[in-house]
């Protein structure tokens, strides 16, 4: 039975529940009357890891980090794959105002607990437990918190699959497209992937299993610790994300120290050809954030912007602790996305932030919300993001694994300062002339548009545009025709600087633009038409104030 009262445990913190769990059934928790609201909470491995008689002792803490306790912090998705065979689980546990969630499968807590033991950790945060999911005040607080409990973590353990079941390496799961996980992913000192091995053929010499892609690669293996011998394992996250980009024809699963080996071809995070842009977003993202740079932002929001979530408002909170911000949850309602959105930018600029997001997401179609930001997609529980527009292809763009690449595929020291009004208008300034559309075409493959002396330049759909540059920006329209007004308001404004390998020169650098459409006195929206253009072809153009906001017909 649970204990009739909290109580005092050796390290100062109270015991607020020991609860012996029925191995055959699922089983109850509410913490409702139990906790205290706004604390820290975490799971006793010790008690939990016993497989036969598991214990659920859920500790609570004043004060919370590494100098009090050290924990292991999961990630997973709130709806996860499905078991395989009905009644495959030895037990459950149901939380209550979590019912909408999968059962958590006292199996793969065991599997948890044995990980978190072996990293010399002695407690696991899982939000469905260590949150009062009836209590709006405990949530709001712990999501305010929620970076600094992945950032405080002596390891954060992914299990891609849910807490239903763990899955093994070759079974898709989607974990990469759900939003909390970008952030749980990759601010924790160490990122493991717990996965099973569940059915493969392990001697029982093995000391270690090693993911090969291919060993001429320098990053094509990836080592596999057992945790439970013939049944899980871990990996490490970064380093199996590296892996999975390199291209292979014979992916393998060897049994070091034996020869032995079978076939391997890991989508434990989706297939490579369907998660191409997911994947390589996330490794990025990865291999970055902390280096203080900003190409490592514009890889967050990049990462960010191929997610999905229940609540629409989670998009914002999810990554809020990602840049510096702290939002108070309690403001917004489930669907305020866009508020949530604009207040996170106009923090971030207020602290002297750069519009990064205009640099990582500057040639997909345009939100006709919120037009400084590429098209958001809609929000499911567990489905992948939907958009309503196409966008642009990336199963060709050139992927070498090489994650130092990133430094100049993300390079951004223009990427505009400005500030955003709370209509969603992002304020700045940036070199702009007006264009109309010209009735000749340029071929596809043009990428760098216009010469200096040139007077058209060419999009990266082919389109040629012809520049206006003996007429002045922003003046008030006098023409008396429809089709001189519509070619009027109509410019491209230069966003940032980017670059792209040359296999002469090394690296081209270039400027970033987009077309903007005037629809009212000094104000903009973005159109889905893009630019890269030598760097000189800009330079004569007149740097005036934008005004980015909303699509208006």
């Amino acid at each position: 039975m649970a204990n009739a009262v909290p109580w005092k445990a050796a390290d100062d913190s109270t015991i607020i529940l020991e609860l012996p769990l029925d191995t055959t059934s699922a089983n109850e928790i509410d913490l409702t009357s139990i906790a205290t609201p706004e604390r820290f909470r975490a799971v006793d491995c010790a008690a939990l890891s016993d497989q036969a008689n598991p214990v659920l002792r859920i500790h609570e803490f004043d004060a919370f980090g590494l100098s009090r306790i050290k924990f292991c912090a999961i990630s997973y998705i709130w709806k996860g794959n499905p078991g395989r065979e009905p009644g495959e689980a030895r037990g459950s546990m149901v939380v209550e105002g979590a019912r909408d969630g999968d059962p958590i499968s006292l199996d793969v807590l065991h599997h948890a607990s044995i990980a978190t033991i072996n990293a010399k950790l002695s407690y696991l945060w899982l939000d469905r437990l260590c949150i009062m999911q009836t209590h709006r005040d405990d949530k709001a607080w712990q999501i305010q918190r929620m970076f600094d409990i992945y950032k405080q973590s002596g390891v954060c353990l992914v299990l891609p699959g849910g807490v239903g079941r763990l899955v093994g390496l070759d079974e898709e799961t989607e974990w990469i497209l759900r939003a909390w996980t970008l952030q749980e992913a990759i601010v924790s000192p160490v990122t493991q992937v717990l996965f099973s091995i569940a059915g493969l053929p392990v001697p029982a010499e093995s000391t270690m299993g090693v993911l090969i892609i291919d060993r001429s690669h320098p990053y094509g293996d990836c080592i596999a610790n057992y945790v439970v011998h013939g049944f899980s394992a871990t990996a490490d996250l970064r380093t199996l994300l590296r892996a999975i980009r390199v291209p292979s024809s014979n992916p393998h699963f060897k049994f070091h120290p034996m020869d032995a080996s079978v076939p391997m071809v890991p989508r434990i995070f989706g297939d490579l050809d369907v998660r191409r842009r997911e994947l390589l977003a996330l490794a990025d993202a990865a291999d970055t954030v902390w280096s203080g740079n900003f190409w490592s932002r514009q890889a967050l929001w990049q990462s960010s912007f191929l997610r999905t979530s229940k609540r629409p408002v989670d998009m914002v909170l999810s990554i809020m602790g990602l840049f510096g911000i702290s939002l108070d949850p309690r403001h917004y309602r489930s669907d305020d996305r866009i508020p949530a959105t604009i207040a996170l930018a106009q923090e971030y600029l207020r602290k002297g932030g750069q519009a990064e997001w205009l640099i990582a997401g500057w040639n997909e179609p345009p939100d006709r919300r919120l037009s400084s930001f590429p098209q958001l997609p809609e929000t499911t529980v567990a489905a992948p993001p939907r958009f309503s527009a196409a966008r642009r292809d990336v199963a060709r763009e050139a992927d070498n694994s090489v994650h130092l690449d990133i430094r100049l595929r993300f390079s951004s020291q223009q990427a505009p300062y400005g500030s955003m009004d709370n209509d969603g208008y992002f304020h700045f300034a940036a070199k702009a002339i007006r264009v109309v559309k010209s009735s000749l075409s340029a071929p596809s493959s043009i990428m760098l548009g216009g010469a200096p002396e040139s007077q058209t330049i060419a999009a990266l759909d082919g389109t040629q545009w012809v520049l206006r540059s003996d007429e002045g920006l922003g003046l008030p329209e006098t023409s008396t025709t429809n089709a001189d007004k519509e070619e009027r308001v109509l410019y491209v404004a230069v966003l940032g600087t980017g670059s792209r390998r040359n296999d002469t020169t090394g690296w081209d650098k270039y400027s970033r633009a987009v077309l903007l459409r005037q629809h009212a006195p000094r104000k903009y929206h973005r159109l889905p038409v893009f630019f890269e253009l030598a760097l000189s072809v800009a330079e004569g153009w007149r740097t005036i104030d934008l005004n980015m906001g909303p699509v208006i017909d």
